[in-house]
């Protein structure tokens, strides 16, 4: 059973994904839960400190994918996979990017956390990216920054693409998957001949 603090989490991101955080009270939430906003004040005293916990959430679970495909065993199979997952933990917590730039005034922890997260990450898929180049999977860069390029694409992809959806496409009944598939077509003219064989195949699955 879930305790006090995990459904006040769970409550908060509810509401917080549904409305904004700014539209969002803490009676609201004491409310929807039934217990008192002292129960509340407690474990969360304000607004922020449930973004922030919400955040540090949501960057563990992403810290599990990027620890899953950064291993001399990962090739393109478990590349889309943890891509699919880590996809749906940002749905999961999507207020955070819809109103990041909101989040990241209201909270000087969650911005200065997010830029020093955002130098870790480019570390992290370049050497994903040299893993696939060693495997075969990936073709050697062409020029000096090619890959960081790449991976800046895929960045604005990532961190844009749950707003995109609700302004364009609204309607789509799995929003994760399509644009999973999206973000995962960017590397296709980076890869050997046969790595292009082995996306063909996970695309045709």
């Amino acid at each position: 059973m879930k305790n006090t603090k995990q459904k006040i989490l769970d409550e908060a991101r509810k509401q917080f994904n549904e409305k904004g955080v700014s539209e969002t009270t803490l009676r609201q939430i004491a409310s929807a839960l039934d217990i008192s906003q002292g129960n509340l004040n407690y474990h969360f005293k304000t607004r922020q400190d449930l973004a922030e916990a919400l955040y540090f959430e949501l960057v563990s679970k992403m810290d599990q994918e990027m620890n899953t495909v950064s291993t001399v065993e990962m090739g393109l199979d478990l590349l889309y996979l943890s891509s699919k997952h880590s996809m749906s933990h940002l749905y999961e917590y999507r207020f955070l990017l819809k109103s990041s730039l909101q989040v990241m005034k209201l909270s000087e922890t969650i911005k200065k956390h997010f830029f020093e997260l955002q130098a870790l990450r480019r570390q992290q898929f370049l050497m994903m990216f040299d893993l696939l180049i060693q495997q075969g999977i990936m073709r050697p860069k062409e020029y000096g920054d090619e890959y960081d390029n790449l991976y800046e694409r895929m960045q604005i992809l990532g961190d844009n693409w749950i707003s995109t959806q609700e302004l364009m496409k609204p309607d789509l009944n799995d929003p994760v998957g399509y644009y999973c598939d999206l973000l995962f077509d960017i590397i296709f003219p980076y890869l050997t001949e046969s790595g292009k064989k082995k996306f063909l195949t996970i695309q045709n699955k």
